[in-house]
């Protein structure tokens, strides 16, 4: 499974045949308040009954709370390392990924959520640094997978009672006039996506507007939302706030064709081949930061700092 993701990210980087799809607001409000403002500091958050992960990276080593930390070629030092320094670091510590050019060309981090949800929020934190450039893929996201085999490949829909998938992620470089690390982007796979000229499926977009292109080395918050549809209806959605105010929300999706097909897994990713690097900005790593994770079945909103309004750094 996780190759065929990965030769369909890299054929849609070549190619990047997409389809932006139609959707988007322009709205820039600020969101109610969310599951964060009952608990400043994120404490206890994970007892909240919405709540179904928390993972705040202060305790325990990197990975220990998810499921998978999935990698690819060879490095000297771990894919994902506790990050100290405290001009960096939220509270004591956050979770320090890179990539480089040497051969470390993946990881994600993945959280299974089963049997599975019907709607899903996943708010974290994510810090790029200054040699960034671009990637290949690699965000924050959802997989709905009924199981092995379920995706069938690169360029093909996959059937709507087996699997559906996206991330939010910055993507530009070649593709779009887009400064580092590239604008916001909802790359996705489902039954009804949207064919290229050609009769293929590449992932397409969901891009909200205007674009949404996060400043480097600057905390960001990122939260998205999904919520699947009713069979044979177009009632799915899906949505994002940066920084608490809403930049994109798409509606009328047809995710499945099948009810028992569920919500079950959530991911931190980021991928970049080693050959990729001169066309994706050049440069010999990609260094990446997460934290503050929430994945809830309500609207999680930025954390909040203990007595205070604001958000925590």
């Amino acid at each position: 499974m996780n190759q065929e993701l990965h030769k369909a990210r890299l054929l849609s980087l070549i190619l990047f045949v997409v389809a932006p799809l139609e959707g988007a607001s322009v709205l820039g409000n600020l969101a109610a308040p969310g599951l964060a403002e009952k608990y400043p500091g994120d404490i206890g958050i994970e007892h909240d009954p919405a709540v179904l992960f928390h993972e705040d990276f202060e305790k325990d080593p990197i990975g220990t709370h998810w499921d998978e930390v999935k990698t690819r070629g060879k490095s000297s030092t771990p894919a994902v390392q506790e990050e100290h320094d405290a001009p960096i670091a939220r509270g004591n510590r956050s979770a320090r990924a890179q990539l480089n050019k040497a051969g470390q060309e993946d990881v994600t981090l993945v959280k299974r959520l089963r049997p599975g949800h019907d709607e899903l929020f996943m708010r974290h934190y994510v810090r790029y640094g200054k040699d960034y450039g671009y990637h290949g893929h690699g965000g924050s996201g959802f997989m709905a997978d009924a199981g092995k085999g379920s995706f069938k490949g690169a360029g093909k829909a996959p059937d709507g009672d087996r699997f559906f998938w996206a991330t939010l992620e910055p993507i530009g470089g070649r593709n779009r006039d887009w400064k580092p690390p590239g604008a916001l982007i909802f790359y996705a796979y489902w039954w009804q996506m949207k064919p290229d000229g050609r009769g293929n499926h590449w992932g397409n977009w969901f891009e909200p507007k205007p674009a949404q292109i996060p400043a480097i080395e600057t905390w960001l918050c990122v939260e998205w939302h999904v919520k699947v549809n009713t069979p044979e209806r177009d009632d799915g959605e899906l949505d994002c706030w940066i920084d608490g105010v809403q930049r994109g929300k798409f509606t009328g999706i047809n995710w499945r064709s099948d009810e028992r097909l569920k919500l079950n897994q959530v991911s931190l990713s980021q991928w970049l081949e080693p050959g990729s690097y001169d066309e994706s900005g050049g440069g010999a790593t990609r260094t990446v930061w997460y934290d503050d994770v929430v994945v809830a079945t309500k609207y999680i909103g930025p954390k909040k700092a203990p007595g205070t309004s604001g958000d925590h750094k």
